[in-house]
């Protein structure tokens, strides 16, 4: 083999090596828990939230991104594909809305869920692409029926 391949087989080796642990521990990361005695760093309405990412989603970013946030809104849709269920919060118009990631055992209380429902939900906002996105919610308070 001459030098050039095996400086080649080496470089690749270790960009593969290197790839490999990223995403190793990527994700075998847990996201942060959260519970009904958590203490939430914000409380929000879903509407304001989503304001705050339209106007400035650097500063929306600074302020709310890992952070433990409470959301006040209106119940737009709730899904649940791959065993996960998600309630989506309507924002200010019809193409954005805050898509609430819920936890595992929050199961009752989201087949308790209807749209139209005004609810509180609590989860660790991850960012904005076309809509807010929360993990790991639970359900807090749902206001009414």
């Amino acid at each position: 083999m001459t030098l050039r391949k095996s400086v080649i087989l080496f470089v690749v080796l270790i960009i593969g090596l290197l790839l490999f642990r990223y995403l190793d521990k990527v994700t075998s990361e847990q996201p942060n828990e959260v519970s009904l005695t958590a203490e939430a760093e914000y409380h929000i309405k879903s509407e304001d939230l989503l304001d705050s990412f339209i106007s400035n989603e650097e500063l929306a970013n600074k302020m709310y991104v890992e952070k433990t946030i409470e959301v006040e809104g209106i119940v737009k849709e709730v899904t649940f594909l791959n065993n996960r269920y998600t309630v989506l919060l309507q924002g200010n118009g019809s193409y954005t809305c805050i898509m609430c990631d819920m936890k595992e055992d929050q199961v009752a209380q989201v087949q308790t869920l209807a749209k139209g429902n005004s609810v509180v939900l609590k989860g660790i906002c991850k960012g904005f692409l076309m809509d807010a996105i929360l993990l790991n919610c639970v359900l807090v308070k749902k206001t009414n029926e």
